[in-house]
């Protein structure tokens, strides 16, 4: 005889169904990515898939509830180059505003680790990485396990418009944050992308997440 199953049974399946499918849509193929300031010549309408290349995506659960869910991009050389060309066209920036934003990015590149980092969670109060009161902490990991703790993080509060196109994965239900590493220098133990793979972590007693760019 096939055993039946009754509805509490057929409801607890689902749920354990549902809870796969979620997982299999968070953990994304690891797409490599090359780390180095090699020039490129992006077009505007190549900036949707250097956004893609760059950013990654993945949640911690806290009981049945989702402690955070975050979108984290990594503003390398290579994202920032496809940026500049997106943002001068649908800005119409002249040569000389153009030339001023690509130095600004270089310099910005060369003196910080810094990420756009959308979060979302099931109780609003957990999402609070730029309280001094959090219970997260945001370090970088390389590729040898060094960690280095996150030096500033702010709220991005950005156009809607503006996210839309720059930043699609923001949401009515998350919030935008600015996420800074400043280059260590003076006998610190990390070496960052020179060791091959940079792992963002927001780590907390009710979940962690680690989202991880590889060359």
């Amino acid at each position: 005889m096939i055993p039946t199953i009754g509805s509490n049974g057929r409801a607890r399946v689902c749920r354990i169904l549902l809870a796969s499918v979620l997982v299999g849509c968070a953990t994304q193929k690891q797409v490599r990515v090359d780390f180095s300031e090699t020039t490129r010549d992006y077009l505007p309408k190549e900036y949707p898939a250097v956004y893609r290349r760059w950013t990654r995506h993945d949640y911690a659960e806290h009981d049945v509830d989702k402690a955070i869910e975050v979108w984290a991009t990594f503003e390398s050389w290579d994202f920032r180059e496809a940026y500049i060309e997106r943002y001068a066209s649908v800005y119409s920036l002249s040569d000389a505003d153009r030339t001023t934003l690509r130095q600004a990015q270089r310099d910005a590149y060369h003196q910080a680790y810094e990420f756009h980092v959308i979060a979302q969670s099931a109780d609003y109060t957990w999402n609070d990485l730029d309280k001094s009161s959090s219970a997260w902490r945001v370090t970088l990991v390389d590729a040898l396990g060094h960690e280095l703790p996150s030096d500033r993080i702010h709220v991005e509060k950005l156009p809607d418009a503006y996210e839309r196109d720059f930043f699609p994965d923001k949401t009515p239900f998350s919030k935008s944050y600015r996420i800074r590493f400043t280059m260590p220098t003076g006998g610190v133990e990390f070496s960052g992308v020179k060791s091959g793979s940079i792992t963002l972590r927001i780590a907390s007693p009710i979940g962690r997440v680690d989202l991880l760019w590889q060359s």
